[in-house]
C-alpha cells in the first residue's frame, strides 16, 4: 500500500513526467503540498512497522500570506546608511523602507500587506523583471502574493528574538530553491528566447511559485551578522525543521519558508534585478517574541511540510477568519488580502529614491550610488 500510494501521489508532481497534465493548477498544487507531507508520514509509518516504535515528533506550521508592498533600490540590512545594490520587492509591515528602517518602525507600521495582525516582519527578495528585448525595456513582473510558512516542533523552537533578521540564498543546496510552472504552454511573446532558463522557464505557466527556505539554526547570541548568514546555519542533515543543530549554532528557530508567485506568467526572458537567475530573499523579523514563542509551544497540528491549509488560528490572530483544514484557492486569496487593506501602498519614489525602478533600459544598480531622499519625506502609508 505504501508504495503504490507513493508512486500514485509523485505522478502529481510538476517536476516529474507529465502524468498528471490534465489536471488544472490548483488541483496539481494540492497534490504537490500533499505528496510532500505523505512522504514524510511514509517514513514514518514504516519506521513504525520495522521497529514498533514511533519516530520523531509531527510538525506544526503555519501559512501567512502577503501582498508586494513596494520596490526600491533599499536593503535596511546590508546597506543601512545608502542605497542597496539593486531593487528589492517588499512584503509584511507596510511603510516607507529606508535603509534606517529599524525594528521600532515595522512595529509602529499602521498595518502590514498581509492577512495576519501579530506578524509585522519584512520580507523582501531582488525585484523581478520581464526583459522586452524587442523595445529594449525592462518592466516588472507582477507579484500576485507571497506566502510565509513557518515549519517547526512544538514546544522545541525558539522563537526569533526582536530585530532578529537573516538572508539565504538560492545558491545553498539546503535552502531548496525551486520555480515550480503550473499549467504550462507555449511563450507567445514577440521575443521568446532566453539567456538562461535555469530558474525562470522559457515557457509560459498559468502560474510560477518560487519557493526558498531559510536556515533554522542560530549562535544564540547575535541578531545579525555582516554578511546575515555567519549567526544562522542550516542544520547537519538535508536541511528539515527537525533535523540537529551544529554546535556552533545550537538554538533551533521555526523553519521559514517564502514564496512569491507570478499569475499568467508568460515565458520568455525573466531575471532578478541583481542580474542573476538566482532566488535570495531577507527576512527582518517583527514579532513580539513573546507573542510568537505562545505559538510554537501552543500550537500543533500534524503538517511536517509547508502546508496551505494550517493556520494555528486558536494562537494567530487573522484579520480574517480561517479554519484549519481548509484551503483557500489562490484567485481569492488574493482578492481577500486587496480587502483588507486600509491604508495605501507607500510611494518610495516619494520616501526612499526618485529613480524609476520600472519600465527602464537597465535595472539601476549600485551599491551607496544614487541619491537617497531626505528622511521625513512625503508617500502614502509611511
Amino acid at each position: 500500500f505504501f508504495f503504490s500510494s507513493w508512486t500514485f501521489l509523485k505522478g502529481f508532481n510538476s517536476a516529474s513526467p507529465p502524468r498528471a497534465s490534465f489536471l488544472c493548477p490548483s488541483i496539481k498544487k494540492l497534490a504537490r503540498h500533499a505528496m510532500a507531507n505523505f512522504h514524510t508520514q511514509l517514513m514514518k509509518a514504516m519506521a513504525l512497522l520495522l521497529t514498533g516504535s514511533a519516530v520523531g515528533v509531527d510538525g506544526t506550521s503555519i501559512k501567512m500570506d502577503f501582498l508586494p508592498f513596494g520596490s526600491a533600490r533599499t536593503d535596511p540590512l546590508l546597506n543601512p546608511t545608502c542605497l542597496s545594490d539593486h531593487v528589492h520587492t517588499f512584503y509584511g509591515a507596510k511603510l516607507s523602507v529606508r535603509p534606517e528602517t529599524t525594528y521600532a518602525d515595522m512595529r509602529a507600521a499602521p498595518e502590514n500587506s498581509g492577512n495576519t495582525v501579530d506578524n509585522m516582519s519584512l520580507y523582501w527578495h531582488p525585484t523581478v523583471y520581464r526583459h522586452d528585448k524587442t523595445n529594449g525595456v525592462y518592466k516588472q513582473a507582477d507579484i500576485w502574493f507571497g506566502s510565509s510558512y513557518y515549519v517547526w516542533e512544538t514546544g522545541q523552537a525558539t522563537a526569533f528574538p526582536n530585530g532578529f533578521n537573516m538572508i539565504a540564498y538560492g545558491s545553498q543546496a539546503k535552502s531548496r530553491s525551486t520555480a515550480t510552472c503550473d499549467g504550462p504552454s507555449d511563450c507567445e511573446r514577440d521575443d521568446c528566447t532566453t539567456s538562461d532558463d535555469s530558474f525562470f522557464p522559457a515557457n509560459a505557466c498559468s502560474e510560477l511559485e518560487a519557493k526558498l527556505v531559510f536556515p533554522t539554526c542560530w549562535d544564540g547570541v547575535n541578531l545579525t551578522s555582516e554578511d546575515m548568514m555567519s549567526h544562522v546555519s542550516y542544520d547537519v542533515e538535508e536541511g528539515r525543521f527537525d533535523a540537529d543543530c551544529p554546535s556552533t549554532h545550537p538554538v533551533k528557530l521555526p523553519e521559514v519558508h517564502f514564496y512569491f508567485r507570478i499569475k499568467d506568467y508568460p515565458g520568455g526572458e525573466h531575471v532578478f534585478s541583481d542580474g542573476s537567475s538566482t532566488y535570495h530573499a531577507d527576512y527582518f523579523s517583527g514579532w513580539d517574541a513573546a507573542k510568537l514563542q505562545q505559538i510554537l509551544d501552543g500550537c500543533s497540528n500534524d503538517s511536517d511540510a509547508a502546508s496551505p491549509d494550517q493556520f494555528c488560528e486558536g494562537q494567530l490572530e487573522f484579520r480574517t477568519a480561517k479554519t484549519s483544514g481548509v484551503q483557500t484557492e489562490d484567485d481569492e486569496i488574493r482578492g481577500g488580502l486587496e480587502a483588507l487593506q486600509t491604508t495605501p501602498d507607500p510611494n518610495m519614489q516619494a520616501t526612499v529614491s526618485t529613480e524609476p525602478v520600472d519600465g527602464v533600459s537597465t535595472p539601476p544598480r549600485g551599491s551607496c550610488t544614487g541619491s537617497l531622499l531626505p528622511a521625513g519625506g512625503g508617500g502614502g502609508g509611511g
